[in-house]
């Protein structure tokens, strides 16, 4: 976006101060116009939530103007169309945009004061979708994630304050460690079942409730707040690239001095039970399964027998969610490239998807073939013809790829994969699904590559009596053995066997079972393989093979049961049971791991799963993230605490990680949580809370 001056309002602090409202708009490149201000030019007013470790602390302003023109074209249609900016004695003081919405305003007289609501920049992270920055979701770190809010508010922010508190160790935070751009988790978190994403502003919450921080807009700065943090913060460019030390400071509210009489005390409750609940997105069906119903008719296809006693209607179809690979004249079809031959798919090597009906034919008392069956009944499949020997496109040695598929980049661990297929092998060309399994050779003629991130299962040889292993060879392959050699030709289909054991702690998981014991991290995909064909029609060639009842599916441990890994997984504490005053219930959508199962929703430390071993310098030790919530929680709530709200001058050294105190008020410490400023007045309507 490109923003350009269409509006000035100046106006000065009752101590003369200069000051001047910025107005841009958004592609605009004219000259600008001064306006004159109104009796309140300017006023912001700070989030004063109560709870100290909420996540954001955003502001609102309102500013106001006089004039005989009703400058409709300042009525925002959208939420960063208009960007606003305070400037204070040449330095930016608060920045947001005009909030689009109703106004109303005086019509009789010939002037008249225009009052418009503005938004702080920040908050209008609440109506823009979060976005993938690859093809495809990822895993991203939580650094990433706060560069990625700060910039696209597009404020004019002049600097960024976090605060050291965390590191990988305590060794790598005496070197003042960045440790958030070292913990990651998978960017599908920040979309649901039906891949509708987050708002951004839900991510940065997200971030800051984990790390039990606040985001406050202050000033012209944005400030991540450690309400228990008394140590460095490290003061950050507005594009987080560079940074200095910064200190906390200390200000004494009667040095500050007052500007008003409006001054009020209030004693806010204790409270005994803290809550975190951490809702785990499990992977759950991790790749995702073609609904047959709901695909779109590529083409029709009816067969019969040569006496016309058998007819098979074929209906192929375009894939959706599975990319079904087809081979002509040396290149490869994919599903974008599936519609420009339709006529002639079903007779090119490769994979595709349809569904057929086998029925009997019976001659009427015309001497015409009718069907015999009134229900007809079709059964989903996978076509498959192998691709001719010497087909470019070769995968590994005699193996071709077919199909593919892809799930989203997690952290999968204490869990495994169960494939299952159900099988006809096919000898004749017209590769229709007449009788039974043809006999014989065509028993190892499946295979598969599973790839998790940069990790293959398998081994170079596809045979299980080599051992199959996870490691970085993209040369790993699985042969899929099916269960019969039908030498006799007697079985209609033929069954990936379930080679499940005892001693496999997946119940009720069938099929090939492909264990994941230890942490690996990315994207999932799936290859569906087949062997060539020699195409001459010798002895053991066979065409292809049609596959049914097809599933990939993924089981968690049985010692992790469903319960915690489908539902939340909570974490409280009680100080008095007899008496329970219970704090509002706390959710994480981003947690540590507690063998919860392949979880979206769990962050990574260097690329392992972040359990109990992040370092904080607050307890000097290392904790969960939801731990340390409740323990920061039942030190402050403990007991009853203070809050102050009074009528004091702005002052420029004021920001949120000052420890402000009051002479009468002996041995106690605040800090400021919100208010409002008269900007032209030069008052501050300050709520502080003792810490």
């Amino acid at each position: 976006m490109s923003y350009g001056l269409i509006y000035t309002v100046p106006f000065a602090t009752l101590d003369n101060i200069p000051c001047v409202v910025e107005i841009e708009k958004d592609g605009y490149e004219g000259g600008s116009t001064e306006l004159t201000p109104g009796v309140t030019p300017f006023t912001i007013d700070i989030n004063s939530e109560e709870f100290l470790y909420t996540p954001t602390r955003f502001s609102t302003a309102k500013l106001q103007i006089v004039g005989s023109d009703y400058l409709q074209s300042l009525f925002s249609t959208a939420y960063r169309e208009y960007r606003v900016t305070l400037i204070k004695d040449g330095v930016i003081t608060w920045c947001g945009f005009i909030k689009p919405e109703l106004y109303t305003q005086d019509y009789t007289s010939e002037k008249f004061i225009l009052e418009i609501e503005c938004i702080s920049s920040m908050s209008v992270l609440e109506f823009i979708d979060y976005t993938i920055e690859g093809d495809s979701k990822d895993f991203v770190s939580l650094w990433r994630l706060l560069q990625r809010c700060v910039s696209t508010a597009i404020g004019r922010y002049t600097s960024v304050y976090i605060p050291h508190v965390y590191a990988s160790s305590k060794v790598a935070y005496t070197t003042g460690e960045n440790v958030l751009a070292n913990m990651t988790l998978s960017e599908q978190d920040f979309f649901d079942e039906d891949d509708k994403p987050m708002k951004l502003k839900e991510v940065l919450e997200e971030v800051c409730k984990f790390l039990n921080w606040t985001c406050v807009d202050w000033k012209g700065s944005l400030y991540f707040v450690d309400v228990d943090h008394s140590g460095v913060y490290y003061k950050y460019n507005a594009m987080m690239t560079s940074k200095a030390d910064a200190q906390i400071n200390e200000l004494l509210v009667q040095d500050i001095g007052f500007a008003g009489g409006n001054h009020s005390l209030d004693v806010l409750p204790g409270f005994n039970k803290v809550t975190v609940k951490c809702s785990n997105y499990s992977v759950g069906q991790m790749l995702q399964e073609e609904d047959f119903n709901d695909l779109e008719e590529l083409s029709t296809i009816d067969n019969k027998t040569s006496d016309n006693k058998k007819a098979c209607r074929s209906v192929y179809l375009y894939p959706d969610a599975w990319n079904c690979l087809l081979y002509r004249d040396g290149s490869i079809i994919d599903n974008s490239m599936l519609s420009s031959v339709k006529d002639i798919a079903p007779s090119l090597d490769g994979a595709m998807l349809m569904k057929y009906c086998v029925y009997e034919q019976e001659k009427d008392a015309n001497g015409v073939w009718q069907p015999n069956i009134h229900d007809y009944s079709f059964i989903n499949a996978i076509r498959v013809r192998f691709p001719l020997k010497g087909t470019p496109g070769v995968f590994n040695l005699i193996n071709y790829k077919v199909l593919t598929f892809k799930g989203a980049s997690a952290t999968y661990m204490d869990c495994a994969l169960g494939i299952n297929a159900t099988v006809k092998v096919i000898k004749d060309n017209d590769m229709l699904p007449w009788g039974n399994s043809a006999a014989g050779y065509a028993r190892n003629s499946l295979r598969c590559q599973i790839r998790i991130g940069n990790e293959y299962y398998g081994n170079h040889f596809g045979d299980s009596f080599h051992g199959f292993t996870w490691a970085e060879d993209p040369m790993n392959f699985v042969i899929l053995n099916l269960d019969s050699w039908n030498n006799d030709g007697k079985l209609e289909w033929l069954t990936l066997p379930n080679d499940k054991t005892l001693d496999m702690p997946y119940n009720g998981l069938s099929g090939l079972i492909v264990p994941i014991d230890r942490p690996i991290s990315g994207e999932l995909e799936f290859n569906l393989l087949v062997y060539n064909r020699q195409g001459d029609g010798s002895r053991g060639d066979m065409t292809g093979i049609i596959i049914k009842d097809f599933s990939v599916k993924i089981q968690n441990k049985d010692n992790i049961s469903k319960s915690d890994n489908d539902s939340d997984r909570t974490y409280e504490n009680v100080l008095n049971e007899n008496y329970i005053n219970e704090l509002d219930e706390i959710e994480f959508k981003m947690s540590s791991y507690n063998e919860d199962g392949a979880c979206y929703s769990k962050v990574l430390l260097d690329g392992d799963y972040l359990k109990d071993n992040l370092y904080n310098c607050i307890l000097d030790d290392a904790i969960r993230p939801e731990e340390m919530m409740i323990t920061r929680c039942i030190n402050h709530y403990s007991a009853t605490r203070i809050k102050l709200t009074q009528e004091i001058k702005e002052h420029a050294d004021l920001s949120p990680i000052t420890r402000l105190s009051d002479t009468f008020l002996v041995d106690k410490k605040f800090i400021c949580t919100g208010g409002t400023i008269d900007c032209q007045m030069n008052k501050f309507e300050c709520v502080m809370i003792e810490i």
